[in-house]
C-alpha cells in the first residue's frame, strides 16, 4: 500500500551507487569559456596597468603628491618704514609662541648626537628652559603637569631666546609674525596700521601695500605622521620676496619736538585740541604733523584729514596777488575807518582790533586789519579771487600718499553769496586743512612757487636699490620771486612788531602771520570757541622751515598771534637746541642776528675794593701748586729672597690703610683739574677713587686727618672726562 522504503541519505552517498553512473563528461567548450575569461581578465588588468602607469601617470603622480607632499605659502617680511635719519619707526618681526603638551613629554637623545650620548631629561630640559624665559612658576608647573593636554605660554618669544627647545618632545614652537610699530603717538596717524591678517588700514600701510607687502614663496613639505612635515630639499620651493624699505621725510627728533611742544601748549592754554605742521619750502619735505583732539592724539592725521576756516592767516595770498597784479603796493594808505566799516554785501560791519583812520598795504598784513583786506579784496573779481585762492592749492589735493586726506572746500563763484567775497577774504567761508596752508606759506618762502608736499623721501628694493626718491616738484608758480621777497618781509614785520611777537626769537627774525576765527559747528558760529592759528617761516630772510601751528578752543586768551606764536616760538627753540632736527646750521650763521655787545657799567671804589678782597679770599683757598714729579731711578738688578722679611703677603686687591699707618692731613685740591688733584692726592699717600660729582672736591674733605694708604674719593665734574 505504501510501496517499498525509501533509502537514507547514506546509502544515496555510498561508492556503490556513484560507481552504478559511470565517470563524469567534462565539458572542451565550457573549458574553454573559463580560460578565456581569465585571458581577458588578465588583458584588462595589463591594459588598467598601462593606463595607470603611462596614459594617466602625471595625473596620478599628482594625487601621489597631493597625499605625501604639502604646498604651503610662505608669507614675506612687510617692509620697514624709517623715518628721514634712518630710524626705524615700524617693521615686521618673526616671533615665536610656546606650546607645550605635557603628555608628550619623555626623555630622548638629541639628534645628530655621537653614539652612547647620555640621554636628555626632558621634563627637566624644559623647565630650566622656562626658568630662563622668566615664566612664573606656577605657569610652569602647569606646563609640566600630565593632567593637562596642552598648554599655551601667553608671551612672545624672539627665535634665538627659544632654540633650547628644538627637538624635545612635547614643546610645539609656533612661528607668529608681529609688526611692531615704534613711532611716536601722532606719527601713528599718519603710518597707519596692519592687522593680524596683514592687511593695512589706512595711512602710509595702505597706500604703499603693494610695495610693502612683498611677494609670497611656495614651500614644498613632506608629510610624515611621526615627525610632521618635513622639508626636503629635492622639492622645489620659491623664496618669498621680502617688501620694500620706505623712507619718510619726517624727522623723528623734530617731530617728537612738535609732539612734546604742543602737548604743553594744550596744557597751558586748556584747548580742546591742536594741530602742528612742519615744512620744508625749499623741496616740499613734511618734516613734522601733530594732531591732539581732547587730549589724546588722534587716529588719523589731523593736519591732513581735518579742514577748518582759518582766519587771517589768509589774507597774505588775495594781497600778494594784488601785488602781481599792479593794483596795489605795501604803501598805499587803505581807509580802515577807525575799525568798523560796513562794506558792499554785508548786513554786519566789519571790525577791526587794531583800530585808526586809515593804514599803509604793509600795516594792513602787520595789525591784520579785516577792513583793509577786505576793500582790497573788492578789487578783483569773484573769479579773480577764486583763481588766486585755487592757485596757491586749496579747495585741491596736494597730492600726498595718505588715503584720507580732505581736499577742504572752495566755493565756485557762482555759488558765492553777497558776503562770500569779503568773507573769504579774511577766511571765513572756505575751508583749508593745516598741511594746505603750510604748501601755500611755502610758495611765498621758496620765491613763489607751489610745491607738492611729499611725505616719502625714497623707497628701496629687498636688495637696497634704490626704486624711488622725492625730487623736487614744482606745480605751478603763484607768486614773481620780487613779490615772495616783498610779502616775507611784510610778514617779518608782523613778528617784528605786529600781531605775532611771541613767536620772536632774539637770534634770529622769523616771519608769519596769526590768524583768529570763530569756531563753527553744523553752520552755527559757537560763542567763546576760536580756532587759533600762527603760519610762520624760519628764519625770515631764507627759510628753513614753515610751521602752521593751531589751538581749538582756548581758555582765557585767544588771539592766534599769542597763543599759537608762542606755541611756534617752543619749536624753533627746542629745534634750534636739537642737533639733528633738519636744519642747516651753516646757512643759519650767515642770517643770524649781531647781538649787541653788553654795556660795561664801571664800578665804584667801593665796589672795585670788595672784588679785590674776594679775589684775595679766593687766592687764600687755592691748593698750593702739586710737587713735580722726580726722575726715575735706573733700574738695577736685585736679587732677594721670597719672601722678605716684613715683606706684605696681602694682594693689591686686598690692601688696605694699616691701623698702625700715620695719619696724614687731606690736602686741598680747590683750583686745581682732575690730573693736578690726583698727582697732589697720591704725593701725600692715599689712593684715589674717581666718582662724578659737581666740581673737583674730595671726600672726606680737605684738612681730614686720614691713615697713609686710606681712600680718597675725588669728585670729578660731570662734563670734565677722568683722566
Amino acid at each position: 500500500m505504501f510501496g517499498p522504503p525509501r533509502p537514507t541519505a547514506p546509502e544515496a552517498l555510498s561508492p556503490s551507487a556513484s560507481d552504478a553512473q559511470g565517470p563524469v563528461a567534462i565539458s572542451r567548450s565550457r573549458a574553454m569559456m573559463v580560460h578565456g575569461g581569465l585571458v581577458l581578465f588578465a588583458v584588462a588588468i595589463l591594459a588598467r596597468a598601462v593606463q595607470l602607469q603611462v596614459v594617466e601617470h602625471d595625473t596620478w603622480r599628482r594625487v601621489a603628491e597631493r597625499q605625501h607632499v604639502s604646498q604651503q605659502t610662505v608669507r614675506p617680511l612687510r617692509g620697514a618704514i624709517v623715518d628721514a635719519t634712518g630710524t626705524v619707526l615700524v617693521e615686521t618681526r618673526d616671533q615665536v609662541k610656546l606650546h607645550i603638551a605635557p603628555r608628550e613629554i619623555r626623555d630622548v637623545t638629541r639628534r645628530n648626537a655621537k653614539r652612547g650620548a647620555p640621554r636628555i631629561a626632558t621634563r627637566a630640559a624644559i623647565r630650566s628652559g622656562l626658568r630662563a624665559l622668566a615664566v612664573p612658576e606656577p605657569l610652569i608647573r602647569k606646563a609640566l603637569d600630565t593632567t593637562q593636554k596642552w598648554v599655551s605660554l601667553p608671551k612672545l618669544y624672539m627665535p634665538s631666546d627659544v632654540e633650547r627647545f628644538a627637538g624635545l618632545p612635547g614643546v610645539h614652537p609656533e612661528r607668529v609674525r608681529r609688526r611692531i610699530n615704534s613711532a611716536s603717538a601722532n606719527l601713528r596717524g599718519v603710518i597707519g596700521a596692519v592687522n593680524a591678517d596683514d592687511e593695512p588700514k589706512g595711512g602710509i600701510e595702505q597706500e604703499l601695500d603693494p610695495l610693502l607687502r612683498g611677494q609670497n614663496g611656495q614651500r614644498s613639505v613632506v608629510r610624515d605622521p611621526r615627525v610632521g612635515n618635513v622639508e626636503s630639499p629635492e622639492l622645489a620651493s620659491v623664496e618669498a620676496r621680502p617688501g620694500h624699505t620706505v623712507t619718510l621725510t619726517v624727522n623723528q627728533s623734530l617731530q617728537e619736538i612738535a609732539e612734546n611742544e604742543l602737548a604743553l601748549a594744550l596744557e597751558r592754554t586748556k584747548a580742546t585740541g591742536g594741530d602742528v605742521v612742519i615744512l620744508d619750502p625749499r623741496d616740499g619735505a613734511v618734516l613734522a604733523l601733530a594732531g591732539v583732539r581732547d587730549g589724546k592724539p588722534s587716529l588719523t592725521s589731523t593736519p591732513m584729514a581735518v579742514p577748518y576756516e582759518p582766519g587771517s592767516v589768509m589774507k597774505p595770498f588775495l594781497v600778494s596777488r594784488l601785488f602781481d597784479m599792479k593794483k596795489t603796493t605795501p604803501d598805499e594808505i587803505i581807509d580802515t575807518e577807525n575799525g568798523s566799516a560796513m562794506l558792499p554785501g554785508r548786513k554786519r560791519p566789519l571790525t577791526d582790533e587794531h583800530k585808526a583812520p586809515q593804514m599803509a598795504v604793509r600795516d594792513v598784513i602787520r595789525f591784520s586789519s579785516n577792513i583793509g583786506t577786505a576793500k582790497l579784496a573788492l578789487r578783483l573779481t569773484p573769479r579773480e579771487q577764486f583763481e588766486a585762492l585755487r592757485d596757491f592749492g586749496f579747495g585741491t589735493y596736494t597730492g600726498v600718499p595718505y588715503p584720507a586726506e580732505s581736499r577742504g572746500s572752495l566755493p565756485l563763484p557762482a555759488r558765492w553769496s553777497g558776503t562770500t567775497q569779503t568773507a573769504v577774504s579774511i577766511g571765513y567761508e572756505l575751508l583749508a586743512t593745516p598741511l594746505q596752508i603750510a604748501v601755500a606759506y611755502a610758495a611765498i618762502a621758496n620765491g613763489g612757487e607751489l610745491l607738492q608736499p611729499a611725505l616719502v623721501k625714497e623707497v628701496r628694493d629687498a636688495q637696497g636699490v634704490v626704486t624711488f626718491r622725492h625730487e623736487r616738484r614744482v606745480v605751478r608758480r603763484v607768486l614773481t620771486p620780487e613779490t615772495a621777497r616783498v610779502m616775507r618781509d611784510l610778514l617779518a614785520s608782523v613778528v617784528d612788531s605786529g600781531t605775532g611777537t611771541a613767536a620772536e626769537l632774539a637770534t634770529f627774525d622769523v616771519a608769519g602771520k596769526s590768524g583768529t576765527a570763530r569756531r563753527g559747528e553744523n553752520g552755527v558760529y559757537l560763542a567763546g570757541k576760536y580756532n587759533a592759528t600762527f603760519a610762520g617761516m624760519f628764519p625770515a630772510q631764507a627759510p628753513q622751515y614753515v610751521l602752521v601751528a593751531r589751538i581749538i578752543d582756548p581758555a582765557g586768551t585767544y588771539y592766534g598771534g599769542i597763543v599759537s606764536g608762542t606755541l611756534v616760538n617752543g619749536i624753533l627753540q627746542a629745534a634750534l637746541a636739537t642737533r639733528n632736527s633738519a636744519l642747516d646750521r651753516n646757512a643759519l650763521a650767515a642770517v643770524a642776528k649781531a647781538m649787541p655787545a653788553p654795556v660795561v657799567v664801571p664800578k665804584s671804589d667801593k665796589a672795585l675794593a670788595q672784588a679785590a678782597r674776594d679775589s684775595a679770599h679766593r687766592d687764600s683757598l687755592l691748593a698750593p701748586p702739586p710737587p713735580k714729579a722726580e726722575a726715575a731711578a735706573a733700574a738695577a738688578r736685585v736679587v732677594i729672597d721670597l719672601p722678605a722679611p716684613g715683606m706684605s703677603t696681602a694682594t693689591p686687591a686686598t690692601r688696605t690703610a694699616s691701623a698702625s699707618a700715620p695719619l696724614s692731613t687731606v690736602p686741598s685740591v680747590y683750583g686745581l683739574d682732575v690730573r693736578q688733584a690726583t698727582r697732589t692726592l697720591y704725593a701725600a699717600g692715599f689712593q684715589v677713587s674717581i666718582v662724578r660729582g659737581a666740581e673737583v672736591r674730595t671726600r672726606p674733605a680737605a684738612g681730614t686727618m686720614l691713615r697713609a694708604g686710606g681712600t680718597v674719593q675725588l669728585e670729578v665734574p660731570r662734563m670734565e672726562p677722568a683722566r
